[in-house]
């Protein structure tokens, strides 16, 4: 079980020991992420230390608001992930203004090499540190040199030539491929939200009753359309087609909802936390000239689902 620690507490680094520390601006965790986390397990067995990463608690574009400000995970998320990749220190910190103006000396020998107790750095070929990004890879090698620390660089995860990034991923996801987002996250893309009260058309009108969420975290939204989900409610996974839209056919409202439609469950949850994790695209957002074809749609959408669990469940 991984040691979660928070490093704006007081006394929050007593008694931790050597570690090889992942670095990186982590959302997503994908396939290029996870090498680097694997890899600074693997130093940490060879040097009998422990592994580490450092975290922050809101995104580092939070901090510089003219850039991106929808994101792949929530800090709970993040360390969800890394518990689960079997990391032994999780370094927390919130990211300030004043944080992000250490200079490279500051941030790599007094912060991590000092205060984390880091003799190995692990990171990728990009990695940038120090006040207005202004260190990077090449300054890493240069403290090795100077056996202050041990530096391990990973190359760049390729996809179809180009490094995998996390803005590739959320352009992934915008533009509906969630299935392709999925594989190179090495897991399926997933958010967390709380069920809450709906106008009950899908019920009343529909024949259809959805859990309507509202988002606990600002993730980036699939393109607006039907897909095939999987929810967790109290850790019991169900599967479910989740509309993302303004459900045109029946309201005029421009707001972006996210609605569950759970298969081959009937109970009320509302206030609970749920997550859920997109498998495929199904279609695009509609607009029916009648409830009667919206319907008739949804039928067939959930005859995609019944067919994916019938082969699913062969297989």
């Amino acid at each position: 079980m991984a040691r979660i620690i928070d490093l704006d507490k007081e006394n929050s680094t007593e008694s931790i020991d050597k570690s090889a520390i992942a670095l990186g601006n982590f959302d997503g965790f994908h396939l290029g992420h996870r090498n680097i986390i694997k890899k600074a397990i693997d130093v940490a067995k060879e040097k009998d230390i422990k592994s580490s990463v450092l975290i922050f608690k809101q995104h580092t574009n939070e901090v510089f608001p003219q850039f991106e400000r929808r994101y792949l995970n929530s800090l709970e998320d993040k360390i969800e992930t890394l518990e689960k990749l079997g990391m032994d220190y999780i370094f927390i910190k919130d990211f300030s203004e004043e944080f992000a103006k250490l200079n490279r000396d500051q941030f790599m020998l007094d912060f991590i090499v000092g205060q984390l107790k880091a003799n190995s750095i692990v990171c990728g070929r990009d990695y940038t540190f120090g006040k207005k990004d202004d260190a990077n890879v090449s300054h890493i090698l240069q403290y090795e040199k100077d056996k202050i620390l041990h530096a391990y660089i990973v190359d760049d995860y390729l996809y179809k030539g180009s490094k995998l990034s996390s803005t590739l991923i959320r352009d992934l996801i915008k533009s509906g491929e969630v299935k392709e987002a999925s594989s190179l996250l090495g897991d399926k893309y997933t958010v967390k939200g709380q069920v809450v009260h709906g106008k009950k058309i899908g019920s009343k009108e529909l024949g259809y009753p959805t859990a309507n969420l509202d988002l606990d975290f600002p993730y980036v939204l699939p393109a607006e359309g039907v897909y095939l989900t999987n929810i967790y409610i109290n850790s019991n996974r169900y599967l479910s087609l989740t509309s993302i839209g303004t459900n045109p056919t029946v309201t005029d409202s421009k707001d972006i909802k996210v609605e569950v439609f759970i298969l081959d469950f009937n109970e009320k949850i509302y206030g609970s936390k749920v997550k859920v994790e997109f498998i495929d695209w199904i279609r695009g957002q509609i607009k029916f000239d009648s409830k009667e074809e919206l319907i008739k749609q949804m039928d067939q959408d959930l005859d995609f689902a019944l067919k994916y669990k019938e082969n699913n469940l062969q297989n």
